[in-house]
């Protein structure tokens, strides 16, 4: 505390409190090396988010320093985290410790430290880190055949992100990493002739760096376990999003392979082929939660890296400053690495038509996302799926669109749980907080229409007694025309939901 003015005026510095995200992202990875519970146990908002989340049980072990070993190593529990140095405080040896799993092309860490910095360094504004211990492997990542989500004792990976009823956006960086063959080649490099012999002065730095690299243990590569087939890890993501929260869209970095035409890693094309079935398929439109990317990043002081990081830490800024319906296409994004391998402009013009690929471009030395494209339109299947002509809709593949559906889903679902005591669904103040939260869209720009009366239209009808719903038509900004959505009350329940366009 500052007196000034003899005592007359008292300061008391406080800092500020933390902004409500509009754009919560989580983010799956290994974090190896010890853990400092102490210092998540200060972060007394932390704690009380977990105990919110019904992980009562765990802030309990983690406070007394006994328990189940999982827990007391943090591993898979969704922690929220407002800055990279908070991270770095509670794993400090994250960033530089050894990695079971090595590749010739990733190296040996891993990649959720630099992608926690890259979301930051982008303007993230909340970010929850589900630490996945290593010895599980790719399964380690996706939820148990048992899992029960009411019951946290069953919750693993992915599921962990699903019970958090604000999240928007899920990332799986050390997913990508171990879908990095461990022999992949790097680029060859060229070969320079043998200088004649000289005498040099002491201390002069001789190294070429043409040298092959070397480890300081021997590492057996063909020891490493290999990738798993790309269609096998979208079956085990989507269906979970698909059913249970169908307002959460998944950033996920396509996979490398050696390519002997070019002589380099280059994206695998059995990975497109794989998604080129599922889009074919009676499940093509769970593709819509999934946001493809590629390349990857190279740049100094690490070898290969996601793009996921520093693409949702924009997405979470750009949501946060003009709203979650902006696109960051075009944006310049905060990393010190660059797209690798580098793409031919007719193969990033292929892979943003057919299947759908955001690509990472270098322009004025700096990287940003060409678009934000999908796989299939961002619209309810039977919208598409059976007109006569579906490539009309190609103007909807567009993960902006899946954002702002997401986040209406989630405030009319807030909006029902605060309603959850209004037992009366005559009462008329349901219809006057839609008409206020509309009403505040179409002032932001999310809604087209100089006026309220052109941007949404509200409807009430009752299809039976004790039940309302209210008929929301919209017209949102470019590029959709249209959405309708549902507020149903059902013998006192509020819920919400995005139907046919």
């Amino acid at each position: 505390m500052q007196e000034l003015l003899a005592s007359r005026i008292a300061l008391t510095p406080r800092p500020p409190l933390p902004r409500n995200a509009v754009l919560e992202v989580a983010m799956l990875g290994h974090c190896p090396g010890r853990v400092r519970l102490e210092r998540l146990l200060a972060l007394h908002g932390a704690v009380a988010e977990l105990r919110a989340l019904d992980f009562g049980a765990a802030v309990d072990q983690l406070q007394a320093g006994s328990g189940d070993a999982r827990v007391l190593a943090l591993q898979h529990l969704p922690i929220p985290l407002r800055s990279s140095a908070e991270f770095h405080d509670i794993f400090p040896e994250a960033l530089s410790a050894d990695t079971h799993y090595v590749s010739l092309l990733a190296g040996r860490q891993a990649w959720l430290p630099r992608c926690v910095d890259d979301f930051f360094a982008n303007g993230g504004e909340k970010l929850w880190v589900i630490v996945v211990p290593e010895e599980e492997g790719q399964a380690g990542f996706l939820p148990a055949q048992d899992t029960r989500l009411h019951e946290v004792a069953t919750l693993r990976g992915l599921a962990c992100a699903l019970v958090i009823p604000t999240l928007g956006a899920v990332t799986l960086p050390d997913l990508e990493r171990l879908q990095v063959p461990a022999r992949l080649p790097d680029i060859p490099r060229v070969r320079l002739d043998n200088p004649a012999p000289r005498f040099v002065p002491c201390g002069t730095g001789l190294d070429d760096d043409h040298r092959e690299r070397r480890y300081s243990e021997e590492v057996a590569l063909g020891e490493m376990p290999p990738p798993a087939a790309l269609n096998r890890m979208l079956q085990g993501i989507l269906p979970w999003l698909a059913k249970h929260r169908p307002d959460l869209q998944c950033l996920l970095t396509l996979p490398l392979a050696y390519s002997g035409e070019q002589d380099t890693p280059a994206l695998d094309e059995q990975a497109l082929q794989w998604i080129r079935a599922i889009r074919d398929g009676d499940s093509g439109p769970h593709l819509r939660h999934v946001q493809l990317l590629f390349p990857y990043l190279r740049g100094p002081g690490f070898d290969l890296l996601s793009p996921v990081g520093l693409v949702a830490g924009k997405q979470a800024a750009r949501a946060q400053a003009r709203g979650p319906w902006r696109s960051i296409a075009g944006q310049p994004l905060e990393s010190p690495g660059l797209p690798y391998p580098p793409l031919a402009s007719v193969d990033q013009v292929r892979l943003r038509s057919d299947p759908g690929v955001g690509v990472l471009q270098q322009r004025n030395g700096r990287v940003q996302l060409d678009d934000e494209r999908l796989v299939v339109p961002a619209l309810h299947p039977d919208d598409y799926t059976r007109a006569s002509a579906p490539g009309r809709f190609d103007g909807y593949r567009s993960a902006e669109v899946m954002r702002l559906l997401g986040y209406l889903r989630r405030q009319l679902g807030t909006l029902g749980e605060q309603l959850i005591f209004n037992l009366d669904y005559r009462d008329p103040r349901p219809r006057l907080l839609l008409e206020r939260f509309f009403r505040q869209l179409q002032q932001r720009g999310a809604l087209r229409g100089a006026t309220a009366q052109e941007a949404f239209h509200i409807e009430e009808s009752r299809t039976r007694e004790g039940v309302m719903v209210f008929e929301i038509m919209i017209a949102p900004a470019f590029p959709i025309d249209r959405i309708r959505l549902t507020f149903t009350n059902r013998q006192g329940e509020w819920q919400g939901g995005v139907n046919d366009v």
